[in-house]
């Protein structure tokens, strides 16, 4: 069964990504950053060349050349990405549950209103989709 995962209360939504994209690449996982943009993939890019400032997440954009070899990528288109393990979700709609994912992951930012309902709109989206979701509080992970 397709997973959805939820990281919530989230205080730095673009650090967060950079953590858990890390993660995901140490356990040698195919891992995907879909965005609404290539203005935001760049964007991403950059901050994954700076975060961690002391290690390094090997990741490239979804045309570069070397994409088929690397563990990482990022594109708004999500079609470039694919297959993929995992896909972070980093747009405002739904990635599309018709393409094969096995798991999504959607990161909540604590203080952002806006972002949090839409999260819950897709929350929805994705049960009505057939995704077993689970949750991970965030807030409570970096107080343990």
């Amino acid at each position: 069964m397709p997973q959805a995962s939820f990281y919530f209360n989230v205080a730095n939504r673009e650090q967060a990504l950079c953590q858990l994209v890390g993660k995901a690449v140490k356990r040698k996982l195919a891992t995907g950053v879909v965005t609404d943009s290539e203005t935001a993939s760049q964007m991403l890019d950059r901050l994954l060349w700076e975060f961690p400032p002391t290690g390094f997440v090997p990741h490239c954009l979804g045309s570069h050349a070397l994409a088929a070899q690397t563990p990482a990528l990022i594109d708004h288109r999500l079609e470039v990405l694919l297959p993929r393990d995992v896909v972070f979700n980093w747009t405002s709609h739904i990635v599309r549950t018709d393409m094969g994912i096995e798991r999504i992951v959607e990161i909540v930012p604590r203080d952002d209103m806006a972002l949090r309902q839409e999260a819950r709109t897709r929350l929805q989206l994705y049960k009505q989709a057939g995704y077993e979701v689970d949750f991970t509080d965030m807030a409570t992970l970096v107080k343990g």
